[in-house]
């Protein structure tokens, strides 16, 4: 279903754009490049690279139009960890701008962020693989979960 669907292509852009900025980030730590301002230089080395792989994934989103609304529980886990992780990016963005007790904002980065963005990432993987051979809503619940934690390392290797 996923190969008649046309997000296969797209999904392998994504892979592939991913893959080169893993590598463009190990290069750029490994050469200690420097620029001005220093986002700048990261975002050469694999900022663009991740965008692409952002778009790529939200392009199989798109063209993996399902027929049935329904979705497997691997589709509806991504969704509801992409959900409750991008609820816990807008506190822990709130929480750098005020004072909490360092454990707070610990437990809030660490488990409602970082913990359901791992679940994203795990679940996001699954359904694209359950799903690229159902009619239903669990690949593109899937790529939608991908390109959020893809977004979210992004913004925050950039933001660090």
């Amino acid at each position: 279903m996923l190969l008649r669907r046309g997000a296969l292509p797209w999904a392998g852009v994504a892979a592939t754009a991913a893959a080169a900025a893993v590598v463009g980030y190990g290069v750029r730590a490994d050469l200690g490049y420097v620029s001005s301002p220093p986002i700048a230089g990261e975002f050469e080395f694999y900022g663009a690279f991740a965008l692409v792989a952002v778009v790529a994934l939200l392009a199989a989103a798109a063209a993996a139009r399902p027929r049935e609304r329904g979705a497997s529980r691997w589709g509806w886990g991504a969704g509801v960890a992409t959900a409750a992780s991008a609820v816990g990016y807008g506190i822990q963005t709130i929480l750098d701008h005020v004072d909490e007790p360092r454990l707070v904002g610990e437990l809030e980065f660490y488990g409602l962020f970082v913990g359901c963005a791992l679940g994203a990432l795990v679940l996001g993987a699954g359904a694209v693989f359950v799903g690229r051979r159902r009619a239903d809503l669990t690949a593109r619940l899937g790529f939608l979960a991908l390109a959020y934690v893809l977004l979210v390392q992004l913004i925050q290797s950039l933001w660090d």
